[in-house]
């Protein structure tokens, strides 16, 4: 599970170039609505993460965010060096 943003605005979700599996996860901390947005191949960790971390009862929303890149491709940055050959 990698959390990509933390404590962040929702409308973030909204961005194209998020991967395809991530998710807006909406929780409460001390009666505050807060928002992550999180990668991983299944909800069920994601779950057991917040659960784990903020009870039950706090965990409000998983929604699919709008990510259009796929997630080998996140965060992938060519390489710059060339080699000799």
């Amino acid at each position: 599970m990698n959390i990509i943003h933390k404590d962040c605005d929702s409308e973030l979700a909204k961005d194209k170039s998020l991967p395809l599996d991530s998710y807006l996860i909406t929780y409460s901390v001390n009666d505050k609505i807060r928002y992550d947005i999180v990668q991983s191949s299944s909800k069920v960790e994601i779950f057991d993460y917040y659960h784990d971390n903020y009870g039950g009862k706090n965990i409000r929303s998983m929604e699919w965010t709008s990510g259009t890149i796929s997630p080998k491709m996140y965060g992938y940055k060519p390489r710059t060096d060339k080699k000799k050959k």
